[in-house]
């Protein structure tokens, strides 16, 4: 289990996030959303030891003395990562600093990376492979993925997930990622949180937040209802409901629709922008 308590931070006099908690349970894949610098990319650096919070701690769950830092795999989205060796040198310089093999660079080497070739020459895509593979390498217990997949093309985004999918199965690490992609990952994540203006504004399973959230196709709609969203959808008026239940008699099935990931969540991120 890890436990962020009370933490603060702010980058100058900009209060980025202010007493935020947060507890991520060991093996579980978590999806961190929400729109533009509300401070997921700074969630990820203060868990990945890259930043330290103001007030606050940040508890890894691991014995007294133990750097967190040297189970953490940390992909961000700046790609700043030994641009000036090349990805064998990268591997081998990284092994030493975690007391590990090198990486073989392997899923570097599916995508047709010349390993030989420095880094700062290497396409954004072949870089975001090759940082992985090193840090994948390193056996991490918590993996760490800013929003940089997107950048790579579906082909490589589809070999990164793959080997992505053989580590989780393999050691069962704690994984959390920054994404806006929603379909790329909605089979991965088991937990989706979505920050807001005033912090944490959805805390779900996956598979709750589908189950309890829906579309309705309907001109007027009780206000009793939560509406996240509403839509105007070739001419018909569409609310997106969250947390939906069932009124006798108000709503027919054939009103009803199911949504997926990416529905839901772009229903949250109109309904956080004051779109209406």
């Amino acid at each position: 289990m890890i436990r962020m308590s009370n933490l603060s931070f702010a980058y100058g006099e900009r209060e980025v996030l202010k007493d935020f908690n947060l507890e991520l349970s060991a093996g579980e894949t978590v999806m961190i959303t929400g729109p533009n610098g509300i401070g997921k990319s700074t969630i990820l650096r203060l868990l990945a030891g890259v930043l330290i919070p103001q007030t606050g701690e940040i508890d890894h769950g691991y014995p007294q003395g133990t750097d967190p830092r040297l189970k953490t795999a940390f992909l961000p989205d700046s790609l700043s990562f030994y641009r000036s060796m090349t990805p064998l040198e990268a591997a081998k310089f990284h092994a030493g600093i975690f007391g590990t093999e090198p990486s073989s660079l392997e899923l570097a080497k599916k995508a047709g990376v010349d390993v030989n070739r420095h880094i700062c020459e290497l396409s954004v895509g072949q870089r975001v492979l090759v940082q992985m593979a090193i840090i994948l390498s390193t056996r991490p217990e918590l993996i760490l993925i800013d929003e940089v997949l997107h950048s790579v093309d579906p082909y490589l985004r589809d070999i990164l997930f793959r080997e992505l999918i053989e580590v989780m199965e393999n050691s069962s690490p704690t994984v959390v990622m920054v994404n806006l992609n929603y379909h790329d990952i909605e089979h991965l994540a088991d937990r989706v949180i979505f920050l807001g203006s005033d912090g944490i504004r959805l805390d779900e399973s996956v598979d709750d937040l589908k189950a309890k959230t829906r579309r309705i196709i309907s001109e007027e709609i009780s206000p009793e209802y939560p509406v996240l969203l509403t839509e105007n959808v070739m001419g018909k008026k569409h609310h997106i409901v969250y947390p939906f239940e069932m009124r006798s008699g108000e709503i027919t099935d054939e009103n009803l629709r199911e949504m997926d990931l990416t529905e839901i969540m772009t229903a949250f991120m109109g309904g956080e922008y004051g779109v209406s």
